[in-house]
Parts: structure tokens; sequence; C-alpha cells
């Protein structure tokens, strides 16, 4: 695997802060796809994929051991889990002559989620790399304020400030997008 990896890479330096980045993450990758995927093997393979798509994109990260790195690294391999995941579960699809009624409504309901999902993932993403990642961390992916505290390294107590100032802030920007009677509801 990382022979392929290092393939994608041209810069020496590059190499050099690829194989940091795998020395210090690959205990995390391999965990996060572990609690997706409940699948060893397949966990592996996320893992692969994770680093590959991590190699193809060495050089937007300047530093090894950052939290906008740790985030970065973690969503990656929590999105490759989730897309292996889809992989695996093709065969679970319904057929569309059964209970039209019922997939209809499903679709609707799972689009509106969709939909509200993404816009307040891209409203997150806005902010301040400091509240962006805890807030992605702890509400997109479901990490808990210790794992969080454990994964940016940085104290429980700083998570819990940040994602109280995150979340104020985004409220505010909801309100300004929806107004505020709206947000309040």
């Amino acid at each position: 695997m990382l022979a392929a990896c290092m393939a994608l890479i041209d810069d020496p330096s590059d190499n050099e802060r690829f194989l940091e980045i795998y020395a210090v993450y690959k205990d995390v990758v391999y965990d996060t796809a572990m609690s997706v995927l409940k699948n060893e093997s397949l966990a592996e393979e996320a893992m692969q994929d994770t680093f590959l798509k991590i190699a193809a994109k060495i050089t937007d990260i300047p530093k090894v051991k950052s939290n906008k790195t740790a985030s970065f690294v973690i969503i990656i391999a929590k999105n490759t889990s989730l897309d292996r995941l889809k992989k695996e579960h093709i065969d679970e699809t319904v057929p569309l002559d059964e209970d039209v009624k019922d997939i209809s409504e499903d679709i609707l309901s799972k689009t509106i989620f969709r939909e509200g999902r993404d816009f307040l993932i891209s409203a997150v993403n806005e902010l301040k790399d400091i509240y962006s990642s805890v807030l992605m961390l702890k509400y997109v992916y479901g990490y808990d304020n210790d794992t969080i505290a454990q994964t940016l390294k940085i104290p429980k107590r700083t998570v819990e400030t940040r994602i109280y100032r995150g979340k104020k802030i985004l409220r505010e920007k909801l309100e300004e997008h929806y107004g505020k009677s709206d947000v309040n509801k």
C-alpha cells in the first residue's frame, strides 16, 4: 500500500510528510474505519483507500500534527468507510414495484433531510477552522468530547468551549439565513 501511495507523490519532501502522516494517523484511520464497517478486511481496504486519497492531496497538507490535518484525515477515513459500506449493501435495494407509496415518502424524507444536512455542513465549513473541526467531529461524525480532545490533542475543556462558541456563531448564521423565528422553533 505504501508503495502505491508513494508512487503518487513526486516531491521527496512530500514523500517524507506522507510517511509522517501515515505513522501518526494510521491507528486513527483504522479505528475510524472499524467503527463504521465493523469488519477487519473492509476496514483495511478503507484504510488503503484513505491513504491513497491523502497521498493525492499531500500538497494541500502543510503541517502533519495540527487540528486541521487530524480533522481532514478523520473526515476522509469516515467518508471512505461510508462509501465502502454503501458499496457492500448495493444488493439491499427494494424493487420499485413494491409499495411505491412508502418508498416515495421515504425518498422525500431522505431528500429533505439530506438538503438540510448539506446546508448545515456548508454553514459549519464556513466557520473558522477551530470551530468547524470540532463541530464536524461532534455532530456530523458523532465523536464524543473526550475522543475529539484526544484526536485534536487539545484539552477537553477547550473542545467544550469551541463547541459552545461554534454553535453560537452557527445559530447567528442560521438566523440570518432562515429568519430568527424559524430557527427558534
